[in-house]
């Protein structure tokens, strides 16, 4: 029986795009959606009323015209009502409903990622044996259709990727900070006396399991293009009018210091000389620079020391070299041991690595600044910032706790950049540095006077005692030490009479041994005064120490020992007397001993206690002090962000409606956003010494109990946990899709053996009835969907384009005060000098220079950017995503709606199975739709972030011939002149020139609505193809090839037991 597939993306097709339903026609009227927008009142769209109006028309054309009493009478009993609005991200089902793999549904209903991405992997696996058993069969219709649906699941299975911007300034920390996070030694360059990172360096997870490449980076250089306009610039930033170098090159502090500092970089052989005598082109065609320009190089390593060396020439800026490293008088013996460096070259370092911080799909990117002075590299920043779906702002936290620092690290228009991008919520706070603390000003500071009393009694009581016992220790240590010198004496001597007394034994005569010749009695004195005392017993009295020689113990054994003249025969009494003597001499001396060792060891354990007492005590404040600092800096941090907001938002509305500003009127929770701050308070140094990472002299852990205290453990989970979202969605619309699949499969590999037999023309009857209930639902939908199109268009012309006008004439009035403060008039203004000026204007307005970084472009298009803000935060944060939640809403009634008619006109000719299978395929397929719409939103984020910087290009064009103009004026008067021009053409051209700078913000936001157009269309395309391959399958059947139904057995015997795979997974 061959089956015949209904092509509903052909009907979809078939079906006038203008709203040609006539239940859409009885709701709406007047300008068909695609044509020009205009603005019109829009709709309340809180309660969704025209949503409402659809779905109510919608039900009433479906009981009138395709239901019949007996079928709507049918439909009741066997499906249970649920009164009200429906949440149809889970659509209830019936408390009877028996559903096809139990333990795969439970896993996608999961709300852990582990779980997800666990079931993911299982998920893989299925499709690839799935896919195996179809390709037997990949020439029948049947099969070639569903190796389509399950190669296209398979795209989903990919980990998405969350890009983590880090930006801070030099010096700060984020290197070190970095390599703390990758659990790494050593990855991306660091250095105490210099800036090391001089380009993007994007670290993400390494997927090779190849032992040999753990590590890889791909170094992606600039095109020869972009250096030669760089060189360019650089030329003009030396070379005066005259055609000599500027005296300004040798001091690295000034625009001309920096450029040449860069060219020698890369050219270490060129003198100031030979540089006049050349130009930018032939610097370019350079054969060692020109063999790199616009290549990719890549590196690999087994290991991360290998691995560093061979990138540190690449990402380690060697600009900013000390004066003891170099001086600024050169000679040509310097340039020969000078190597060049390839930084200024380069456009991006790619590093994969299988840190565990980026496992979940964690991408670091560490960025230098958007306001490079290289064109390629600042664009590359800037698209990442646009990217990021977090930004961490790295700031030690000496400077993080001075007052508004949350203010000061967040300028303004990087404060405006967030609320255009929707990113308030995603930005981190990072103050860097914790280990880096006086104890004794923070103690003061921190209201911990009293602690650092009892630190300071403590201090002093080991000082006494090192004042008053450490005199005594070192003299028993002396004393004991003359004890072990006589003991060996006394030992010889014993060894020389009971050598006599043998020999007396066997008969032999003897005389007293000769008595060894022993130095002079040595004492050595230490005073700690001028005043002599004598010494007592033990060595010590008053201020004055003696120290006792062997000597003296001898001198106090001769007083009683027995004596006998040089050459007397020694009777055995005389021998044993002597003997008797030194073994008791000895034995004293050993107690002695004995005694000493335990004085000195008592000595010592009242110093190392009150040592150890003192240490604990410093150890604890200095934690207490840490600890206080962290969380008065994380307060501070949090209080400056919400109030710096809040000074925005006021700023904002009073430019936006300046006659409605109330400034007693919150435009939003304020201290929500506070708490909301994410603020980590680390020590990266102190965390790699607790590892075990650093050296043996740069010991930071002091003050830190365990790792958890230098919070970098607890900044990786911050790290690991922002992937959440992405891969809830990711996980979600896989596993979701496999259901919707695997439930289709099940339909198709098993209802030919259980088919009722109707005849051609009862099929062709059912069929028809399928079509006709398909048109009718892909119009309603389709209907559904130019309405949310309209209410889109509307919301997009009302809140943002009807404000245009009014912001370009903010920003031409305001144009010609933000240009006035551009040139300095009198030092210490803010404004540029001359040079600086010039070489801003050479650049498009864009210099990053001894001044900081300037923007002319940005600081023109900011006034009307700001009379939107507010507006523009609303359009996307509130009001759209509301139209986007009743569009979801009201198509999955309508799909609802779809499966009571049907099922009650097949219910007689399918089995019951089937019959369950498709109404758990409405769950299924309803959060298909909740996942379209989410990933539309996420395209909505990014087009939104890359409208808005669609402002300033067109400013930058529009004001590059003033620019030009600037930089041809030259002699006396030039800068006077430069202002002039400067001034004269935003007057005269500022209107025109702001609402040029409209244009293409408006053609990316009404391109929005196109997407969000055809992204849903085709959404409910494949929605409504895979509906009617379910239900045609259970109507019509399937094809009766011996290769398919072989093929169909095969995959019923595998869908009967892929959801034991599921069984183990944990449910949370």
């Amino acid at each position: 029986m061959k089956k015949n597939f209904g092509d509903t993306t052909t009907i979809l097709r078939a079906i006038p795009i203008a709203m040609s339903s006539p239940i859409i026609n009885q709701t709406f009227s007047g300008e068909v959606p695609g044509h020009p927008i205009v603005s019109s009142p829009v709709p309340d769209l809180v309660d969704g009323k025209q949503f409402a109006d659809i779905y109510s028309a919608v039900q009433g054309k479906r009981g009138n015209d395709h239901v019949s009493a007996k079928d709507n009478e049918m439909r009741i009993k066997l499906e249970p009502t649920t009164p009200g609005p429906m949440d149809i991200s889970d659509v209830p089902a019936s408390t009877t409903l028996q559903v096809n793999f139990p333990f795969l549904h439970k896993a996608a209903a999961s709300e852990s990622v582990d779980i997800l991405d666990h079931s993911k992997r299982i998920g893989t696996n299925i499709l690839e044996e799935i896919l195996q058993q179809l390709n037997k069969s990949k020439d029948e219709r049947d099969a070639s259709v569903w190796i389509t649906s399950l190669k296209s699941l398979k795209r989903h299975f990919k980990t998405p990727q969350t890009i983590i911007g880090i930006v801070g300034s030099t010096g700060h920390g984020k290197s070190s900070l970095i390599n703390a996070l990758l659990e790494e030694r050593r990855l991306v360059p660091t250095n105490c006396v210099r800036a090391c990172t001089a380009v993007i360096t994007e670290i993400s997870w390494n997927p090779s399991n190849n032992p040999d490449r753990c590590y890889i980076a791909n170094i992606e250089f600039i095109s020869a293009d972009d250096w030669l306009c760089e060189l360019e610039y650089l030329y003009h930033d030396l070379i005066q009018s005259t055609g000599a170098v500027t005296g300004d090159s040798t001091n690295r502090e000034t625009d001309a210091g920096v450029a040449w500092a860069k060219i020698k970089a890369v050219y270490p052989n060129l003198t100031k000389e030979r540089l006049v005598k050349t130009d930018a082109r032939t610097l370019t065609n350079d054969p060692a620079v020109r063999k790199v320009l616009g290549t990719t190089k890549r590196i690999y390593s087994d290991n991360a020391d290998t691995f560093y060396e061979g990138i540190e020439q690449f990402v380690d800026s060697k600009v900013n070299k000390t004066v003891i490293e170099e001086s600024d008088d050169e000679s040509e013996e310097d340039d020969k041991t000078r190597q060049m460096e390839l930084w200024p070259l380069i456009k991006v370092v790619r590093i994969n690595t299988k840190a565990d911080v980026l496992s979940t799909g964690a991408v670091i990117v560490d960025l230098p600044g958007v306001e490079d002075s290289n064109a390629a590299r600042a664009a590359i920043a800037s698209k990442y910032i646009e990217k990021c779906d977090s930004i961490w702002v790295v700031a030690a936290i000496t400077r993080a706790t001075n007052d508004r620092a949350a203010k000061k690290l967040l300028g303004q228009s990087f404060k405006q950049q967030l609320q255009y991008d929707g990113n308030y919520s995603n930005v981190t706070f990072i103050c860097s540095k914790t280990d880096d603390i006086a104890i004794g000003e923070a103690a003061d500071s921190l209201g911990l006077a009293q602690q650092l009393k009892k630190l300071r009694r403590k201090e002093e009581t080991l000082r006494e005692w090192e004042s008053a016992e450490q005199l005594q220790v070192e003299g028993d240590k002396s004393r004991e030490s003359s004890l072990t010198a006589y003991n060996r004496e006394l030992d010889q001597r014993l060894a020389q009479w009971e050598k006599l007394e043998t020999r007396h034994r066997k008969g032999e005569t003897v005389s007293p041994p000769k008595e060894p010749s022993r130095k002079r009695k040595i004492t050595t004195q230490r005073s700690r005064g001028n005043k002599r005392s004598k010494v007592d017993a033990t060595g010590t009295q008053g201020n004055v120490l003696s120290y006792t020689s062997a000597n003296d113990f001898w001198d106090d054994l001769e007083k009683d020992m027995p004596k006998f003249p040089e050459g007397q025969t020694l009777a055995d009494d005389h021998i044993r007397s002597m003997i008797d003597h030194l073994r008791s001499k000895k034995n004293t001396a050993l107690e002695e001993m004995e005694n000493l060792e335990n004085k000195i060891e008592a000595g010592m354990e009242v110093g190392c206690k009150l040592s150890s007492e003192y240490s604990d005590e410093h150890s604890s404040l200095l934690s207490l002090c840490i600890h206080k600092r962290n969380e008065y800096a994380r307060r501070a941090m949090r209080k400056d962000f919400a109030l710096g907001v809040k000074e925005l938002d006021h700023e904002n509305s009073q430019r936006e409606n300046p006659d409605n500003f109330d400034p007693e009127r919150d435009i939003r929770d304020y201290k929500k956003v506070a708490q909301s701050l994410p603020v980590f308070c680390v020590s990266s140094r102190a965390y790699q010494d607790l590892c075990g990472r650093l050296e043996k002299d740069e010991h930071a852990y002091k003050g830190f109990l365990d790792s958890k205290a230098t919070e970098i453990p607890q900044l990786q989970a911050h790290a690991k946990d922002l992937t959440r979202e992405g891969r809830l969605h990711s996980g979600k619309t896989f596993l979701n899709g496999l259901l919707q699949i695997l439930n289709s499969l099940y339909i198709w590999s098993s209802s030919y053996e259980n088919q009722v037999q109707l005849s051609d023309a009862e099929k062709q009857g059912k069929k028809d009835q399928i079509k006709v209930a398909l048109m009718d639902l892909g119009n309603d939908i389709r209907g559904v969907l130019e309405t949310l199109v309209h209410e889109y268009e509307q919301i997009i012309a009302k809140q943002l384009f009807g404000r245009f006008e009014s912001s370009v004439m903010i920003a031409s009035e305001e144009a010609i005060n933000i240009a006035n403060k551009w040139p300095q008039k009198k030092k210490g203004d803010g404004g540029l000098p001359f040079v600086s000026y010039k070489a801003t204007c050479r650049r498009s307005g864009v210099f990053s220079g001894k001044f900081g970084p300037k923007n002319f472009n940005e600081e023109l298009v900011n006034p009307l950017k700001q009379s939107l803000a507010n507006t523009w935060e609303d359009t996307f944060e509130q009001k759209i995503p509301k139209v986007m939640d009743r569009f979801t809403e009201v198509v999955g009634k309508l799909i609802q709606d779809f499966h009571g008619i049907i099922k009650a006109r097949i219910q007689k000719t399918s089995t019951f199975t089937d019959q369950m299978i498709l109404q758990t395929q409405l769950r299924t397929r309803t959060n298909g739709i909740k996942r379209a719409v989410t990933s539309f939103s996420r395209e909505v984020t990014a087009l939104r972030r890359e409208a808005h910087r669609d402002f300033t290009p067109m400013i930058t064009l529009h004001m590059t011939e003033t620019y030009l103009a600037c930089v041809e004026e030259t002699g006396k008067g030039c800068f006077a002149r430069m202002q002039d021009r400067m001034l004269g053409d935003l007057v005269q051209n500022g209107t025109v020139m702001f609402t040029a700078a409209t244009e293409p913000v408006k053609a990316k936001l009404a391109n929005m609505c196109e997407t969000l157009h055809a992204r849903l269309e085709a959404t409910v395309a494949n929605i409504l193809d895979g509906m009617n391959l379910d239900y045609s399958n259970v109507i019509t059947g399937q094809d009766d090839t011996f290769t398919s139904e072989k093929t169909r057995d095969e995959v019923f015997k595998l869908l009967e037991e892929v959801d034991d795979r599921f069984r183990d997974v944990p449910i949370d």
